[in-house]
């Protein structure tokens, strides 16, 4: 249970801060705010995944390596190959399957089918190493205390049960927008995808504000196709408040 504790609070952790990271790069990039990730709240599992398994790459001693200067070395090299990696599987699913770009890394030197490249990839071995000496001692010192601490234990607790939701939910919007990408025959860039909507929505209901973001989207495709009565028997007449 401790154990499970412990890497529980570290992928919350690091699922939000990742998102944070995120938020103030796109920002930075583009000149826009936009919720990164397919997920409605502020949790990237990328991100999650990568500091857990960064944190236990950090535990291992790896007894067999001559000292500690290549022990650090191929820690930050095999975390950042299993960082790329997560990010060749995950963009490759939100490719093949869901037909949903999540980020298009296309006009990268040597990128794969856009969800990989080099770039990136040192990038990822850089916040590896930020990790590594700035941020995973002081992660371990709180990580370790977790089941001491019964206000952390239920804050972790309540943070997996909207996870949770929000990955359904997410989910089911992630398949709307596949059934929607296959009628275009095309893929979907979701940054866009979103920011399209967002404009579509305030610029057809005025001041407005869409209830969440599956309503948004929704009314954004059925309304691109002409489906706006199919859309107002669902969610009600577009001036009704």
């Amino acid at each position: 249970m401790e154990i499970l504790l412990e890497y529980l609070f570290l992928f919350c952790t690091c699922a939000t801060a990742g998102w944070c990271l995120e938020v103030v790069y796109r920002a930075f990039r583009h000149h826009k705010v936009v919720n990164p990730g397919f997920l409605t709240g502020c949790c990237l599992p990328i991100y999650g995944m990568g500091g857990t398994i960064l944190y236990f790459l950090s535990e291992m001693k790896f007894r067999a390596l001559p000292n500690e200067y290549v022990r650090v070395a191929v820690i930050l090299l095999i975390a950042m190959v299993i960082m790329t990696l997560i990010e060749l599987v995950g963009g490759l699913i939100a490719v093949k399957y869901f037909r949903v770009r999540l980020w298009d890394y296309s006009g990268e030197w040597m990128n794969f089918q856009g969800v990989i490249c080099p770039k990136f990839s040192v990038i990822w071995g850089l916040v590896c190493a930020i990790y590594y000496f700035l941020i995973y001692p002081f992660m371990h010192s709180i990580a370790v205390r977790v089941i001491e601490l019964p206000l952390l234990i239920l804050a972790v607790g309540a943070y997996v049960g909207i996870f949770a939701v929000d990955l359904g939910h997410s989910l089911r919007i992630m398949q709307r927008l596949r059934k929607y990408a296959s009628q275009m025959r095309t893929s979907i860039n979701l940054d866009q995808l979103k920011a399209n909507a967002k404009e579509h929505f305030r610029r057809e209901l005025g001041k407005k504000r869409p209830f969440n973001f599956y309503r948004m989207i929704n009314f954004y495709m059925a309304d691109v196709h002409g489906y706006r009565e199919q859309i107002n028997r669902k969610w009600g007449s577009k001036h009704e408040k």
